[in-house]
């Protein structure tokens, strides 16, 4: 198991409306060829928060997850998986007026931490290189 995936996911769970056909065009990605690292893993889970009140929405991760190649063992360009994902989520964002966060979990202490916000037409990809400390272009 690699030790860091990274996680790109629906910001919300308010997502009824737009699930199905948001899971679709994921589903869509992930089967495509050309992937340098690895076939990213699509998830579409809801979970209802325990001790929740009426009328609150359920936890739902709606997204992609890549495991990623360990720091300095990376294959050339296994960041343009990264890119494709944004560049993607770029496309959900503008058909479904969704943002999406972007984030690496640590698969041995459990941490996820949310580095870069989708939430336009044209993600600032230097901006994400640098968020998930990659060096040069």
């Amino acid at each position: 198991m690699q030790r860091h995936t990274l996680y790109a996911y629906v910001d919300g769970s308010d997502l009824e409306d737009v699930a199905a056909p948001i899971e679709e065009r994921l589903l869509v990605l992930a089967a495509a060829p050309g992937w340098v690292t690895s076939r990213p893993t699509v998830v579409n889970q809801k979970a209802n928060v325990s001790g929740g009140r009426p009328g609150d929405l359920p936890d739902w991760d709606l997204g992609i997850n890549l495991a990623l190649p360990d720091p300095g063992a990376e294959p050339d360009g296994w960041f343009g998986d990264v890119e494709r994902i944004a560049g993607h989520l770029a496309k959900l964002h503008s058909a479904f007026d969704r943002e999406f966060v972007i984030g690496i979990a640590d698969n041995v202490s459990g941490v996820a931490e949310d580095l870069f916000f989708v939430e336009s037409d044209a993600p600032d990809l230097d901006r994400l290189r640098s968020a998930i400390g990659v060096r040069g272009g």
